[in-house]
């Protein structure tokens, strides 16, 4: 008698999750505190309104230098809405990574490869988003460089403690 069995899924899974650390190689997290409820797992945040305490979306008027870092998954219990859409929010306790490797949510015109520089979108819907120099989002450079090519909205970025500086 045979028996039947699945060998092939109809759905993939992404490498890894907005906000997840890469690996456990060396690296810093700072607790801060959300500034908003658009902050997410896997973007960008700069210093809020009290600096080394608040963090937020970056504005167009951000720089490199207020770059705070990554919001890492796990660093806090949230739940999905009904619409499937996961949001920190305000005044809610958060890591953000300062130098490691993480997945990172990258905008939509992201084409990165292995160790090209890393930019902040600064401005519109992908605020907070990691691009490439292509992309004519407004941006700003961060000390860090992709690890590897976009997978399904995300990849992994290799963030450099200041005064290490990237390629």
């Amino acid at each position: 008698m045979s028996m039947a069995a699945q060998t092939s899924y109809n759905f993939g899974f992404p490498k890894g999750v907005a906000g997840g650390l890469f690996d456990l190689s060396a690296h810093e997290v700072s607790t801060r505190q959300a500034e908003g409820d658009d902050i997410s797992f896997g973007i960008g945040v700069v210093v809020g309104t009290n600096a080394g305490t608040d963090v937020t979306i970056p504005t167009s008027a951000s720089t490199a230098s207020d770059f705070e870092g990554v919001v890492v998954h796990n660093s806090v219990m949230v739940e999905m809405d009904m619409n499937n859409h996961v949001s920190i929010d305000d005044k809610r306790t958060v890591g953000c990574l300062h130098h490691g490797k993480i997945w990172v949510k990258t905008g939509e015109s992201a084409a990165p490869a292995y160790k090209e520089a890393v930019y902040l979108i600064t401005d519109g819907e992908e605020a907070g988003m990691f691009t490439t120099s292509e992309d004519v989002a407004t941006k700003v450079a961060v000390n860090a460089v992709f690890l590897g090519e976009t997978d399904d909205g995300i990849a992994n970025a290799e963030f450099f403690p200041a005064g290490v500086k990237s390629e």
